[in-house]
């Protein structure tokens, strides 16, 4: 078990989760919404589908059904946006409770119908084209819900995992579970009920026949069915190919996609072991006579032949191929200035950016950042970025300060890019005169912070040690690649540890069978880092120095052990919303004896709205997270002023706070966790593009653990965004709403290795109605069949 692979998943907040700050602002109405002809036969059509659901509520209302009436709406696609799914939840938001009950699909709400009132309210907005026409526009169909099915193939008995919709209603949910419970029974089936929290059931019913399961579709209680299918037995098979021990010529296969990783540098040799990777076009701003390619020719090795070169599985990749961006010359014959290699820049990423969408940048302007503003090279390749949609991996910047004795010095400019990912150089190996010990920050490595306390660099890897002899004279220990005639050299330098982290972020886009999205593999890098155990570092100064430490390699970043569970959510905030998951999918096997124990690490990436005149305030937008737990929902007035959310939480506590855990209980624990992730949870404060937290429940001090971790205690997530004046004012003149993405990722995890987190989150996820998905890659992975 200890060996299963479960690869890692996306999930999505449901329409419940949606609440509001206040009263949404105005702003262009959207390309698709209908003109008025069109609108209205549209809205008929609607009518006379909602009609027949009228027809259903009042025989329910007759036969005093438990079970309400409930429906889905499918949103077109070019109202994916979440903003535009609210505008469709308020046309059927009626009644005294929240009938909108999630989702079935990414693209499908589902809602309820309790009452024939209800219905004529809605058939009533329905008909409103002018108020509604928004809504309208944004919805492609609506039909009647029917609960997701999956019918084994066997003739022999099954066992069926059944999930029923939750109502979002205690007492409603209450009698619905009760009944259903009665009919299956009286069905004569066996039905095994779990209870993972008071409002949380999955039902088992066992040694089902085939025309049992005929008769179950047949019965009333079926229409309170989510979804019904074999109860799984799970297996997991990962097809994986030895790493080769050599640093032999190597070739891609044939019929294999490769990404491909530019390399912004002074040009790559046609050196044999580099050839075969080498992408057909290439750019370059000089002539042959006028670049040397040796710096390039060597950032490229490490991209390519890294792993192989040093024997180790540092990155995990099994290739990639490589494009050669000659974006500056020999500069023993000629000089560059900063305008050129932006210009040279902006020139490579534009002609290639469709078919690159990671680039390596090794090079920098060799300024130390201004503490309150952020320098024009990093403007130009934020700009960039956004621009074609790319992800610049970019190093820190090389330092010889330790030569004289003297402390290491800030990042370069270019190294406080908000929108690249800034890598460190840490020690890979020590010989007799070097400095620094095996995993600690390199010599000549740059430390942050950025303009405004940014952290930069996030991350590090293996970028080679130095020291200096009896003689004043710099002596590396360097990295492996290939010096211009493809023979084997070493070197030292952020330069080299750059492209490994770029190799990494080209690797994983590679394995997945996703859209290209450089704020998730950003946020999947910073998530999967960690300190080594040999950091002696000060907790104080690590993110200074190390960011957050050396990401994994591609397989343990997209894979999770079964006692473990990794979350992405991938989403935009705008002014005036706010994200409240009030039912957060804690795994109850994490609680042990009275309090939920276990270890949790977020991350939270997210792209802040840029405006370059503001200098200190150049990130002009953030986005706060809380992760807790609270005691009860609660209904709120919102017929009173400013209240706007019918439902809130009671005893909300935010356990990612450093102020709820015992000092002692965080110095005596020498385990894994406190070793690899420890760092202060305070390093998420506002405006920082890039948080995480990592905390161990464990560790909480006594008497907070049981206030805030009692077994009873429901889970919530927490996200809002924050905008500064400047830019909430350039909004409104603009007639516009700010909104920013934001990827979050959340690892939960049983430090015993033996309690079943990841099948436990899965099933509650399901429970409540939460789109999941496990993230799709392109290798073949057999999982939970």
């Amino acid at each position: 078990m200890a060996n299963e692979r479960l690869p890692i998943k996306f999930f999505a907040k449901r329409e419940v989760d949606n609440m509001r700050v206040e009263a949404g602002g105005g702003g262009e109405p959207p390309k698709f919404i209908l003109g008025e002809e069109d609108l209205y036969i549209k809205a008929r059509a609607f009518v006379s589908v909602v009609e027949t659901f009228k027809e259903e509520v009042a025989k329910k209302e007759r036969s005093n059904s438990l079970i309400p009436v409930v429906f889905k709406t499918k949103i077109i696609d070019d109202a994916a946006a979440k903003t535009h799914r609210r505008e469709v939840s308020n046309l059927f938001r009626v009644g005294a409770d929240n009938n909108i009950l999630g989702l079935a699909e990414a693209d499908e709400i589902i809602i309820k119908l309790d009452d024939s009132r209800e219905t004529e309210k809605i058939i009533d907005r329905l008909k409103n084209t002018q108020r509604y026409a928004h809504a309208l526009s944004c919805i492609d169909s609506i039909s009647d819900f029917k609960p997701i099915v999956y019918k084994s193939e066997s003739q022999e008995p099954v066992d069926y995992k059944v999930i029923l919709i939750n109502f979002q209603n205690y007492e409603q949910n209450t009698a619905i579970r009760n009944y259903f419970e009665r009919s299956m029974v009286q069905l004569g089936l066996d039905v095994k009920k779990t209870n993972y929290t008071a409002d949380h059931v999955i039902y088992n019913i066992q040694s089902v026949k085939l025309d049992e399961f005929q008769t179950i579709m047949r019965n009333e209680a079926f229409e309170a069915i989510f979804s019904i299918q074999p109860m799984p037995k799970y297996t997991v098979s990962l097809d994986m190919e030895d790493d080769e021990a050599t640093i032999n010529i190597t070739a891609p296969k044939e019929g294999k996609k490769y990404t491909t990783v530019g390399i912004l540098d002074n040009g790559i040799a046609d050196i044999p072991h580099l050839k075969p990777w080498l992408a057909e076009e290439r750019y370059t701003a000089y002539p042959e006579p006028y670049v040397k390619k040796n710096h390039g020719t060597f950032v490229s090795g490490v991209v390519v032949y890294g792993d192989h070169l040093e024997d180790e599985e540092w990155v995990g990749t099994e290739g990639v191929k490589i494009l050669d961006a000659c974006v500056y010359p020999d500069t023993d014959k000629e000089g560059i200035e900063e305008d050129e290699l932006i210009r040279n820049i902006q020139e490579a990423v534009k002609a290639h950016h469709e078919e690159v969408k990671v680039w390596n940048l090794s090079i920098s302007i060799v300024a130390e950042v201004d503490e309150f503003s952020f320098s024009d090279f990093a403007i130009a390749l934020d700009a960039l970025q956004d621009e074609y949609g790319v992800l610049i991996c970019k190093s820190a910047g090389n330092c010889k300060n330790f030569k004289t004795g003297h402390p290491k010095g800030k990042v370069h400019q270019g190294a406080d890019s908000v929108r690249s990912i800034v890598v460190g150089s840490i020690a890979h190996k020590k010989a007799a005169t070097d400095i620094a010990d095996v995993d600690n920050p390199s010599p000549f490595t740059r430390v942050g912070r950025g303009p405004s306390y940014i952290i930069k660099p996030e991350i590090v890897h293996y970028g080679g040690n130095a020291g200096v002899d009896s003689h004043g004279n710099i002596l590396t220990t360097g990295i492996k690649s290939f010096g211009l005639d493809g023979a084997i050299c070493q070197s030292a330098g952020t330069s080299y540890s750059t492209p490994r982290v770029a190799a990494l972020a080209a690797g994983l886009y590679q394995e997945m069978e996703e859209e290209f999205d450089p704020l998730l593999l950003k946020a999947l890098m910073v998530h999967s880092a960690s300190y080594s155990e040999n950091l002696s570092v000060p907790i104080t100064e690590r993110v200074n120095q190390v960011g957050f430490g050396k990401p994994q390699t591609v397989r343990e970043i997209l894979f999770n052990s079964p006692n473990e569970v990794t979350l992405i959510l991938r989403d935009e905030i705008a002014k005036g919303e706010y994200i409240d998951m009030m039912d957060f999918p804690m795994p109850d096997c994490l609680v042990d004896g009275d309090y939920f124990t276990g270890q949790i690490v977020v991350t939270l990436v997210y792209n802040p709205i840029l405006d370059s005149t503001q200098r200190a305030e150049y990130c002009q937008s953030n986005v706060d997270i809380k992760m807790g737990t609270f005691d009860a929902k609660k209904d709120r007035d919102t017929t009173k002023r400013n209240i706007l959310n019918p439902v809130g939480r009671d005893g909300s506590q935010n356990v990612l706070l450093e102020d709820y855990y015992s000092k002692r209980k965080m110095r005596s624990n020498t385990d894994e966790f406190a070793l690899k992730e420890r760092l202060l949870i305070k390093y998420g404060d506002k405006y920082y593009p890039v948080k995480k937290y990592a905390v161990n429940l464990s560790e909480m001090t006594d008497s907070n653990q049981l206030k805030y971790l009692t077994k009873d205690k429901n889970w919530y997530l927490y996200i809002k965004g924050l905008f500064r004046d400047h830019i909430e004012i350039k909004s409104q003149q603009e007639g516009t709403t700010p909104s920013q993405e934001f990827c979050l990722i959340v690892t939960i995890k049983d430090p015993t290795g033996t309690k079943p987190v990841y099948d436990e989150v899965n099933q509650k996820l399901n429970e409540y109605n939460f789109w999941h998905n496990n993230i799709k890659l392109h290798t073949d992975v057999t999982v939970r069949i």
